[in-house]
């Protein structure tokens, strides 16, 4: 029984009548906004700008046309968008943005906090809000192939007290992020006042009533008492924290049960369901002159209209090269037939360098005797590392050093006499908690890696309070797992259907270096990386820094070396067909789009047939996918279900003809009971694409979910994806590193799983 957030629109009329006038340039589109805003829809077409009269009394400006509602789907969404805002507006509310209209609901009794700090510290806490947030996006298309509008709700987080206000109450504020209004700046009275305030600066000291600002483009001293905290979720909290002291606990966990019955699956439906009501009972919305729609239940709602969709079974995993030895678990068919590559898999007996404060000894030592040996009379990893993965032994040399787990400096001379000592073919360092907050050269896990790896040795780094964990088995199977990725072996692969064109999917992901949030110039970093059909990670590449303008001829570049080395190791032949599956995290804008294109014509020119696809790969939207008939799990002993109205993962359904929405976290994937809803992957093919088959792509898709080797769970997006953003990640912090050696990565690190 899925159900979504989507409320399909029923049109009263196949046309409707306005003007049509030839688009010149921006600044016309601009004026010609500011002239008919209150009596037209003004919106570009492709060469033109539509002018659509709202009433029907309203003169038609410019070329008297008439428009098929079928025909002009994107403009006469776009005439639902502008309805809605008026019915926004209407209704009393100010919004934070205009297109799409997105509103805060502040009505009594909607505030999630203020039932929990009623009655206390209230001058205080009062000023304190959390409200949800709705946001009415309209598409020309959605789950039951319908034109409609999406529901999108979040929780914004509000701190109305002044910086000045906070530091009086005791809050150190250094290091924080504040926001301030634009004094000369007009303000549109339909915009909420939150809105107005922009972000300026952090806080590098208190001077006075002042704050002295640092990564600050304009301003770098501001009155405290006209700048506001930024109200991201950790800083809230540790207002709520300063302001409500040993009281914080509580209301931080009424909060979130809060939250969670407005951000939950359950939670949503109901909002959506509550939205489309609200908009049912305004009747016939008027959109144009002529043209009006109705609004109806959301899709999947008992009174909705029915979607079909596909479910994807999980996939099955491969441990041998001729696929005779499979499993639908990873962990299990390890056990059972170890890795994939057990046959020519060269480090059999691999030589392991563990770096541990000598304090730790002790709990380390007992710590790598489970990890090579296993966990005796458990299920999960009770066979170790060694006989897991088949090895004939491990190497094991420890080098124990004097000094602390936030001590950069004793790390880094430890990893130096370790290196010094011998031959490494991974190195397991382990670390703390307390170094979490640390950065650059003062972070040992970072020096630490970039010492190893600069010397083409990977590392896993392990925190010293799981080696103190009572109950191992489980972080040991995916630190276990990760190690043999890392040391360049081939644990599993998917069981994929079997081709006739050669298919590489490849993920491309940018890494955006900014030495700071808000001052920097920014420069590019294309990070590429290569699979084969079955999900086997064959390579990746790293771009040269690029300013923007540069970075197109430094992906292609990048992308030609990737594909170079494919070839000469599968033997490629001139005759042969091939098909190149693009994941991207990000749309695809045109620039890389035409770096994709140009090598994709080069391989033309040598090879019988290339076909290509560019998918991009998306959490960030505010589709929801609901099934009414999930209860959820129970998990613990409090026999609380996690996971109500949430689906189960592999269900997919289409929207449209190039958009394909895939649930790919279940119930048992949920944290906890308090858990939100999962967002599906949306899977968007790009039109330039000449492989369309959006069913095979959501498929693979799917199966690459479930095919990370850093543990033996599925991932919430493919690992494309995953492992782009890992090497993004790890790379953008190895650089602030001193001697950090980034060529490494790109030659002695190149098969290896280092990011894992």
């Amino acid at each position: 029984m899925l159900a979504f957030n989507f409320l399909p629109v029923r049109f009263s009329a196949d046309d409707f009548k306005g003007g049509l006038i030839e688009f010149e340039s921006p600044e016309q589109l601009a004026d010609l906004r500011a002239k008919l805003g209150d009596s037209h829809v003004v919106a570009k077409t492709r060469t033109n700008i539509a002018c659509i009269p709202v009433q029907a009394d309203t003169d038609v400006y410019g070329t008297p046309t008439t428009f098929r509602t079928r025909d002009h789907r994107s403009l006469t969404m776009r005439l639902v968008q502008e309805a809605l805002l008026r019915s926004v507006l209407g209704w009393g509310y100010k919004v934070r943005r205009l297109s799409p209209p997105a509103f805060v609901s502040r009505l009594a009794g909607r505030d999630l906090l203020e039932p929990s700090v009623r009655g206390r510290r209230q001058e205080a806490l009062g000023r304190l809000h959390v409200y949800p947030e709705y946001r009415l996006d309209s598409r020309t298309i959605g789950p039951s192939n319908h034109p409609g509008v999406i529901v999108g709700v979040k929780s914004r987080y509000e701190i109305d007290m002044t910086v000045d206000e906070l530091i009086h109450q005791g809050l150190d504020v250094r290091g924080r992020y504040v926001l301030s209004e634009d004094a000369a700046s007009t303000r549109d009275p339909r915009m909420d006042h939150h809105a107005a305030r922009q972000a300026v600066g952090a806080v590098d000291h208190v001077d006075g009533t002042d704050l002295v600002l640092r990564d600050a483009p304009g301003v770098t001293r501001i009155s405290a008492s006209n700048a506001w905290l930024e109200s991201r979720r950790e800083t809230f909290d540790d207002v709520v924290r300063a302001l409500a002291g040993a009281d914080s606990s509580r209301i931080l966990k009424e909060l979130d049960q809060k939250t969670f019955d407005l951000l939950g699956a359950f939670g949503r439906y109901e909002g959506a369901v509550s939205i489309a009501s609200r908009l049912e009972r305004l009747g016939q919305l008027q959109v144009a002159g002529d043209l009006s729609v109705a609004i109806e239940p959301p899709v999947g709602s008992s009174s909705g209209r029915k979607v079909s969709g596909t479910y994807y079974q999980s996939p099955t995993f491969q441990f041998d090269q001729a696929g005779d030895k499979t499993s639908r678990s990873p962990d299990r068919g390890l056990d059972e037939y170890g890795p994939f590559d057990v046959e020519f898999f060269a480090k059999k007996k691999p030589r392991i360098a563990v770096i541990t404060p000598r304090a730790h000894k002790g709990v380390v030592e007992n710590f790598l005797f489970k990890f090579l040996h296993g966990i005796q009379g458990e299920r999960t990893f009770g066979l170790g590392f060694i006989r897991k993965y088949h090895l004939s032994g491990c190497d094991v040399s420890l080098h124990p050093f004097d000094g602390a787990t936030t001590d950069a400096n004793a790390y880094r001379e430890a990893c130096r006499r370790a290196l010094l000592s011998g031959d490494i073919d991974l190195a397991i360092v382990i670390t703390s908690e307390d170094q979490a907050h640390l950065t650059g050269d003062n972070s040992p896990y970072l020096v630490a890696k970039s010492a190893f790896m600069g010397q083409g040795v990977p590392v896993q780094d392990v925190r010293v309070e799981t080696v103190r964990l009572g109950k191992l088995a489980h972080p040991l199977n995916s630190i276990a797992l990760a190690c043999y990725a890392k040391l360049g072996g081939i644990p599993f692969v998917i069981a994929a259907p079997r081709s006739l064109t050669h298919e590489l999917v490849i993920g491309i992901g940018s890494a955006h270096v900014k030495e700071s949030r808000l001052t920097a110039p920014e420069r590019v970093v294309g990070i590429t990386t290569v699979f084969s059909a079955d999900g086997n990670y064959l390579l990746s590449n790293t771009s040269r820094e690029a300013d923007y303008d540069d970075y197109p001829r430094e992906l292609l570049r990048s992308l030609t070396e990737c594909i170079d080395a494919i070839k000469i190791r599968n033997a490629w032949q001139k005759g042969d067909e091939l098909r190149l599956i693009f994941h991207v995290f990000k749309p695809l804008k045109d620039i890389e789009a035409a770096a994709v294109k140009e090598l994709v014509e080069r391989l033309t020119r040598t090879y019988a047939k290339v076909e290509f696809a560019f998918v991009h790969v998306s959490t960030d939207h505010d589709w929801a996918m609901f099934d009414r008939a999930s209860a959820g799990v129970n998990r613990g002993a409090s026999g609380r279900a996690k996971g109500h109205y949430v689906p189960e993962r592999g269900h997919a359904v289409p929207i449209g003809q190039r958009e394909l929405l895939v649930a790919v976290s279940g119930p048992m994937d949920l944290k906890s009971a308090l858990h939100g809803a999962p967002k599906p992957l949306l899977l968007k093919l790009h039109r330039h694409s000449t492989f369309t088959d959006i069913e095979y792509l959501g498929r693979q898709a799917f199966r690459f979910t479930a095919m990370s080797w850093r543990n033996m769970y599925p991932s919430r997006i493919p690992v494309t994806i995953l492992y782009s953003d890992l090497i993004a990640e790890l790379l953008g912090q190895l650089r602030h590193v001193r001697n950090w050696n980034a060529d490494a990565v790109a030659t002695k690190l190149r098969s290896s799983r280092w990011f894992l």
